[in-house]
């Protein structure tokens, strides 16, 4: 297989350097084990990217080295400012939003249905019986946030 050449300008490479480094935290937190050979292929390709950045004299100064791992990484005062943190705490809040709604609508529908009755359920027959479940809980959630939602214990969990 040949080599492929890309000529990027420094904003270009800039902005391929931060989805890669983007792409790593996500990898990073989605598969924290590393066991996965394609997982390791795609962290090694991108932090061969983040470090060819390393070689753009106005992309290094935002750059360091980690001395635990031996790969380069942007610095925390440029994390915090960049794009792509703004682009990564989006995702984190939607995924959250929806993994809460959809939690909440499956336990609702198993506190109704009962366990056993829900878990012979086709998928498609579970989303129809909390559509209208998920649709009031993400009102809710929009609207107040956790700040009318109620945890309750059982007796011998408090």
């Amino acid at each position: 297989m040949g080599k492929v050449t890309l000529e990027l300008t420094e904003n270009e490479m800039r902005d391929l350097a931060e989805v890669c480094a983007m792409s790593l935290t996500l990898l990073g937190q989605a598969m924290p084990d590393g066991r996965n050979p394609r997982a390791d292929r795609w962290h090694k390709l991108l932090v061969e990217i983040v470090k060819a950045g390393r070689t753009v004299p106005g992309i290094a100064r935002d750059m360091e080295l980690n001395p635990d791992c031996g790969y380069w990484f942007f610095k925390r005062p440029y994390i915090e400012e960049a794009f792509y943190s703004d682009v990564l705490d989006e995702y984190r809040d939607a995924v959250f939003w929806e993994e809460l709604v959809a939690r909440l609508a499956g336990r609702a529908l198993a506190e109704y249905y009962g366990q056993e009755a829900v878990d012979e359920m086709s998928a498609e027959e579970r989303t129809a019986q909390t559509a209208a479940m998920t649709k009031t809980l993400w009102a809710e959630v929009s609207r107040y946030g956790l700040d009318r939602l109620m945890f309750m214990l059982g007796p011998d969990e408090s």
